[in-house]
């Protein structure tokens, strides 16, 4: 009897013990719940880090609600995909920070070139089309001119379709790889006769003829011409230098 009665009350201490345990875990259980419900309806604090030329409020709107869905409970690698439609954004990594922080690392997109048509266009080194800002006037990039003008070749986000753009901003990349003191001296790209290649230098300015094939190399021959007159003349002193044809330069000094 008394055997007995021991076992209903380490019964009755374990159901006890159960209880409490049990108890402990819907509190914990209700308690993540709440906080998860409580922070839904906290307005998220996104912080936005790197060089951030554009305007931030346009990406915080891109991101606060992305299917419906409040930012605080979309995960990282949604809000990244997000921002990565955003035509600025070139890359980026994003990381939640308890309760309701969103922290935004961004590499943006940057213009390099403008196509003379209207409306103008905005390429990066990518050749992907940008959006226009207020203060694009503030550009000192080269003008592509007299390319083809189909609006349809230059959607906003993506690469531009037109081939010979695509080609010109690609020697245009390695060139301001090379020498960015060069590429800053351009002022102008000009496509006459089809496909043949002109630079407008800023200063002066002075035209170069380079024709429709090794742009690169024809633009080294004028480099190592600069180099040869340079103790006498300088390349703006010539109002056009015709590198068209192989191995030599004719050119007209200004009046």
């Amino acid at each position: 009897m008394i055997k007995k009665r021991k076992n209903q009350k380490s019964l009755l201490g374990m159901f006890k013990m159960f209880l409490i345990i049990a108890s402990i875990a819907i509190i914990v259980n209700f308690s993540f719940s709440w906080a998860k419900l409580k922070n839904t309806f906290i307005e998220p604090e996104i912080i936005l880090s790197g060089s951030i030329e554009y305007d931030q409020k346009s990406y915080i709107a891109h991101i606060k609600k992305v299917n419906g869905e409040i930012a605080n409970q979309l995960p990282s690698r949604k809000i990244l995909e997000a921002l990565m439609m955003h035509p600025f954004v070139q890359a980026g990594r994003v990381s939640h920070r308890y309760p309701n922080k969103i922290i935004i690392e961004l590499k943006e997109r940057q213009a390099f070139a403008i196509i003379n048509k209207d409306p103008l266009v905005v390429l990066d080194r990518d050749c992907f089309v940008l959006p226009i800002e207020d203060n694009f006037n503030n550009y000192d990039i080269p003008i592509l001119s007299k390319f083809n003008s189909d609006n349809n070749l230059y959607p906003i986000g993506e690469k531009s379709l037109s081939v010979k753009v695509q080609e010109t901003i690609l020697w245009l990349r390695s060139l301001y790889d090379q020498d960015p003191d060069f590429y800053s001296s351009i002022s102008e790209v000009l496509l006459e006769n089809d496909n043949e290649i002109v630079l407008i230098l800023n200063e002066y300015p002075t035209k170069v003829l380079l024709g429709d094939t090794d742009t690169l190399k024809k633009i080294e021959i004028l480099k190592k011409f600069e180099q040869t007159i340079k103790e006498t003349k300088k390349i703006t002193d010539y109002a056009y230098l015709d590198i068209r044809y192989n191995n030599q330069i004719i050119a007209k000094e200004n009046k």
